[in-house]
């Protein structure tokens, strides 16, 4: 007698970072039994570093617009399934109409005003001692969500994605006709940048990521200045003032095979850093704004740099202090580099 499937929704949308960092929950949901089947709903374009994932069962992309012609056959097929839970890890008012729509008798999210009328089960949004906020990882708090599914507790450091070798020389030949030394990469001395997008808070000056990159140099390494979408500029800006090579453009899907040709990437909090950490690849990040005690889910091979300042984590965009936070000395950076790569090795 065969066993009927049972489905459940997981919502976790917005951004690369925040998919990455539910996988831990969304895999225990998968596993709490044989019949179990995982339906993980996100934001476009992050859908394509979820393929082949063995305990994704279905990935569906939520519309962002497109009024009733885009959410209608998206319902539809949510419905379809016939889900017995919905576990909102995300928390907006976006991801709480999904996790309503979607019918399951079940449905968990965090209790905030207006959205938790969505949820039959609600968990609180964050966790105080004496008024004072207790940080927790999104892997904490993903795991208290999905026990109410029965899943498992949560890890420390997301799962792991993994990279076929296909992949990683595809992306090797790219980066050698963008100009990387064949023999830095095969000698685990290649070392990624990332700027990331010029949000001021979370901003480390691109002129110490020239000096780090002359730095790396200096130590018999090559820098790779990587970007996303409107950040090539500030890629090539860097590159000009140190020598160092800007990635080619890869699509989502093949950004974990250019991670792969690694030995470390120094980053600033982003998508990227998490995308190389389930990658698992030696990150050092260096955190402003937001707190690492929250956001550095990372393994022994992964560390970060903080000031952690009487205003630290504020979780703002600008700062109208010039963001002290990142003040953070290239020297400093480098040493803890150094550490990473001699660990790895």
């Amino acid at each position: 007698m065969s066993v009927r499937e049972e489905w459940v929704v997981a919502i976790r949308l917005r951004q690369l970072g925040d998919v990455l960092a539910a996988l831990d929950s969304v895999r225990a949901l998968r596993q709490f039994a044989p019949q179990r089947r995982v339906a993980y709903v996100v934001d476009a374009p992050f859908d394509q570093v979820l393929k082949g994932l063995a305990y994704i069962d279905r990935v569906m992309v939520a519309p962002r617009r497109g009024g009733a012609p885009a959410w209608i056959p998206f319902v539809r097929q949510l419905r379809a399934l016939h889900p017995v839970a919905a576990i909102d890890f995300h928390g907006s008012a976006r991801s709480a109409l999904i996790s309503l729509m979607s019918g399951a008798p079940m449905r968990a999210g965090y209790d905030v005003r207006g959205r938790g009328l969505a949820y039959t089960v609600r968990e609180p949004r964050g966790e105080f001692h004496d008024g004072v906020r207790i940080p927790h990882t999104p892997l904490v708090w993903g795991a208290r969500l999905a026990r109410h599914a029965g899943a498992a507790a949560a890890g420390s450091v997301p799962p792991a994605l993994r990279v076929d070798e296909k992949s990683r020389e595809q992306a090797r030949t790219r980066l050698i006709e963008a100009g990387v030394d064949a023999a830095v990469i095969d000698g685990g001395r290649l070392v990624g940048l990332n700027p990331g997008r010029p949000v001021a808070s979370k901003f480390w000056a691109p002129g110490r990521f020239a000096d780090l990159a002359r730095a790396i140099a200096g130590d018999g390494g090559q820098a790779l200045v990587m970007w996303g979408p409107g950040e090539e500029a500030l890629a090539q800006s860097i590159a000009s003032q140190s020598g160092a090579v800007v990635s080619p453009s890869f699509a989502l899907r093949d950004v974990t095979g250019a991670l792969a040709n690694l030995a470390a990437l120094v980053s600033i909090d982003s998508g990227l850093k998490h995308l190389a950490v389930c990658a698992r690849v030696p990150t050092v990040t260096v955190f402003g704004s937001t707190d690492p005690r929250e956001w550095h889910m990372g393994g022994a091979r992964d560390a970060y740099l903080w000031k952690g300042l009487s205003c630290s984590p504020c979780r703002r965009l600008s700062c109208p202090y010039g963001a002290p936070c990142m003040d953070l000395a290239v020297d400093d950076v480098m040493t803890v580099l150094r550490r990473t790569l001699e660990a790895a090795a």
